[in-house]
């Protein structure tokens, strides 16, 4: 899975969690939009190594 689909997941999912109605579920989805936008500005590793 690519890095950018899955912090696009995250995010989302972030996202839902904070219009849910649990007491803190402003902490879950601080964490996850966190965790996703991570993801989103990691560069690729590349792989380019000459054998």
């Amino acid at each position: 899975m690519d890095n950018k689909l899955l912090g696009v997941i995250i995010i989302g999912f972030g996202i839902l969690v904070l219009f849910s109605d649990q007491e803190y579920n402003w902490i879950i989805s601080a964490a996850a939009v966190g965790i996703g936008s991570g993801f989103l500005i990691r560069k690729e590793e590349k792989n380019d190594i000459d054998k």
